[in-house]
């Protein structure tokens, strides 16, 4: 990046890869965060990249990622393209000496994070996986409760998904090239990270991944058992071939009480039992740019005014748990 950490008044941000995710979750965000602006946006398809960059008045915008990465008015690279192709990009942006936000989970492999790491590490720049709950107001709320102690030690950990989702779904998260392994890569990993953050590093302890719903090859039935280093178990339950109710909960059970809570409806209440204390008063996790808290958080590293909350060393943990449960 140019200038000192301390001169970094306004940083340029350019995205590589402007999909679906960076509409609402990510891309208005760096307008809106101070002392950031998106300048430009690259896409394969360059009539996409020119509508993203009309309707959201990004001053410009490109067919390919080398011309982007040439732009000396950028200074930091998010690549938002689906995993199957974060380690071109990520390589192509490491070798352009940018820093780097990438999104979950960080490359379709962990050999692709690793070699992400070690392209980063070369380059003497940072790369940062977005892991974006980690940043969010509900989960910093679940581990402030859980550094605080008052659920007393944390006696188990389960997590429930159920749903249709993978008799539905048609998008290239069922094509195991394009998203690293499906449902449980994409949404699981965010799971994962979660339990990494609050818990980790975790190991795995036994583990059941199976096709039930016969559409693909892609697993869609998961069972797993993990442990922290405290010992803690850990309980995953994944079904993406449910045809009835939609069920999405974490349950964190303590001595002296529980949390439960949606992972992915953010407008879900935060549930708290305890057995003497008060409950806790119900709080408005809505968020309308679920990224931009830990964009925020990159921009205070760029900075050098904060330590990272999501790191590459931790998406990699990570994507070796998700592999091991895979049977990869």
């Amino acid at each position: 990046m140019k200038g000192s950490k301390e001169s970094l008044s306004l940083i340029r941000w350019g995205i590589l890869g402007c999909g679906d995710v960076t509409e609402i979750k990510s891309g208005p965000a760096l307008r809106k965060i101070p002392g950031s602006a998106l300048v430009a946006v690259m896409r394969r398809d360059a009539e996409r990249a020119r509508d993203y960059a009309r309707r959201h008045g990004v001053p410009r915008w490109y067919g390919k990622a080398e011309d982007l990465l040439a732009d000396p008015e950028i200074d930091v690279v998010y690549v938002a393209s689906p995993p199957g192709a974060h380690l071109e990009l990520g390589r192509l942006a490491a070798r352009a000496g940018k820093p780097c936000y990438i999104e979950k989970p960080m490359g379709a492999s962990s050999s692709d994070a690793r070699e992400l790491i070690a392209a980063f590490a070369r380059a003497d720049q940072p790369l940062f996986p977005a892991f974006y709950r980690r940043g969010l107001p509900k989960f910093r709320k679940v581990g402030e409760l859980l550094s605080q102690g008052v659920l007393g030690k944390i006696e188990k950990v389960h997590y429930r998904h159920a749903s249709a989702q993978h008799l539905k779904t048609m998008d290239w998260r069922l094509d195991p090239a394009v998203s690293g392994g499906g449902l449980f890569v994409d949404l699981g990993s965010h799971v994962l990270d979660l339990l990494d953050f609050w818990f980790g590093p975790l190991e795995l302890q036994s583990c059941v991944a199976e096709n039930r719903s016969g559409r693909g090859e892609l697993a869609d039935y998961i069972q797993a058992s993990l442990t922290s280093p405290g010992q803690l178990r850990i309980d995953l339950d994944y079904n993406f071939a449910e045809t009835g109710e939609h069920q999405e909960q974490m349950h964190i059970q303590g001595e002296k009480g529980a949390l439960s809570f949606a992972v992915f409806n953010l407008n879900a209440p935060l549930k708290c039992e305890f057995a003497t204390a008060t409950p806790l008063p119900e709080e408005n996790f809505s968020a309308e740019h679920v990224q931009q808290g830990l964009l925020k958080n990159v921009m205070d590293c760029l900075r050098g005014k904060s330590e990272p909350w999501a790191t590459p060393q931790a998406a990699l943990r990570t994507w070796k748990l998700m592999e091991l449960i895979l049977g990869k």
